[in-house]
């Protein structure tokens, strides 16, 4: 491992390909189509570990981000989030590129743009909400659902390919049988959606990590679309979709200062490398992060007694007890598994393997 004088976000690719060869598996078990999302990792050289496992179509969260993985011959890109029209002339250049675009619809009003301005045709999905309630059509409401269907057929460059679904709410879940009945629910109304609208080759594609890590039945859905899974964290671990040796990055972090009396480290590591995500402990006290000793292979497992209770900019205050407090000193460096592993690599802008290797995130280069 190289030597690390700042924060400094680590990544153990060997896990990394764990958790890709996992996923890939449950979509064989699932007899469904795995359309990863980028958004987690946002990397080139990531990217390049999900071709072995010949994934060649992905999702990504902002045109920004289509741009990018198009730039590295990505050429089957769904941007997964509710189309903003005053972005079509970046996607007439991602066409120009002969990118095959997938984009989601929400708006009737954004279709009519849409086939005016396009340069080529796009295939669309209509976002559905089966009760996560961060945006998409309501799965109640069949009428709009069928108007935009209708819609679409009426327009040129405009391609109706299927529904999707991202059931959020499983991240607020209590337990995995909470998270099956998410999922087995909103499977049950994308059913109901497809066959209402009478068009059976639509596909049905849903994607969060919680659900796609647990579900095993999975019928009528044809493509599932995770990011998450990819790294994991401990949001992850807490609802126990994931163990915590199946976690790939952690944050490095020097310690700066001690005090003995509260016994906690002070660490260069804040808000601006963790975000504010957090959990509750057992006592209900708030923690941002999780104390991992750092080796040659990569780091130990979670060690007890140890939270990041408080994070401003650039601090970071690590309680420990009395033996981990002795342990450490001043100028040492230790790891810190994040909260939410998409916000902590957006925020670090680029990853170093257990190896020394370093990997780009696109917010450093783009």
């Amino acid at each position: 491992m190289m030597k690390i004088t700042r924060p400094t976000l680590l990544l153990d690719e060997a896990k990394v390909i764990k958790n890709l060869e996992r996923m890939r598996k449950k979509a064989s078990d699932t007899q469904t189509e795995l359309i990863p999302h980028f958004k987690t990792h946002q990397s080139k050289e990531i990217g390049d570990l999900y071709r072995a496992f010949g994934i060649d179509k992905i999702a990504v969260s902002s045109v920004k981000m289509a741009t990018y993985f198009a730039d590295h011959d990505w050429f089957d890109i769904t941007v997964a989030f509710p189309f903003n029209v005053l972005e079509i002339p970046i996607i007439n250049q991602l066409l120009d590129k002969g990118v095959r675009l997938t984009l989601l619809i929400t708006e009737v009003s954004t279709l009519a743009r849409l086939s005016s301005e396009l340069k080529a045709s796009v295939n669309l999905m209509i976002e559905i909400d089966a009760g996560y309630g961060r945006s998409g059509v309501s799965s109640q409401d069949q009428a709009s659902i069928q108007k935009l269907c209708d819609s679409i057929d009426d327009l040129a460059h405009l391609n109706l390919y299927g529904l999707y679904c991202h059931p959020g709410d499983t991240y607020h879940s209590h337990s995995r049988e909470e998270i099956n009945e998410i999922w087995q629910n909103a499977i049950v109304e994308m059913n109901r959606i497809k066959r209402e609208l009478e068009r059976p080759g639509l596909k049905v594609r849903m994607g969060d990590t919680p659900g796609c890590s647990i579900v095993n039945q999975m019928d009528g859905v044809d493509e599932i679309g995770p990011g998450n899974f990819i790294f994991y964290d401990l949001v992850m671990n807490y609802l126990d979709v994931c163990d915590e040796s199946d976690i790939a990055i952690a944050v490095a972090c020097p310690v700066v200062a001690k005090k003995a009396k509260e016994r906690q480290l002070i660490l260069h590591g804040g808000a601006v490398h963790f975000s504010k995500d957090h959990l509750f402990d057992e006592k209900g006290q708030k923690f941002f992060g999780e104390l991992v000793i750092l080796n040659e292979q990569g780091w130990s497992s979670i060690i007890a007694k140890a939270k990041l209770i408080s994070v401003s900019q650039e601090h970071g205050i690590l309680s420990v007890d009395q033996e981990t407090y002795d342990a450490i000193h001043v100028g040492d460096v230790v790891g810190i598994l994040p909260i939410h592993s998409c916000l902590t690599a957006n925020l670090l802008k680029e990853y170093q393997t257990v190896d020394g290797k370093l990997y780009e995130h696109l917010e450093k280069v783009f």
